[in-house]
């Protein structure tokens, strides 16, 4: 007869969720460290937002 092992899901999810942790880590100390100070700032007011490209964006539609 075999025995079931005890340790349930989590022991058999730790080394996945220590990988990704670390992997997240890696890359967010990374990408504190190579991009500059000022355009983390500046990204999110630096974004515009396009217009419809066409005239006529706001026709009735047909079905």
């Amino acid at each position: 007869m075999t025995s079931m092992p005890t340790g349930g899901a989590f022991e058999i999810l730790k080394p996945f969720l220590l990988m990704a942790a670390i992997a997240f880590a890696v890359g967010f100390f990374s990408y504190l460290a190579f991009t500059p100070a000022e355009a983390r700032r500046d990204e999110a007011w630096r974004t515009t937002v396009s217009g419809p490209s066409s005239a006529d964006w706001n026709l009735v539609k047909h079905i």
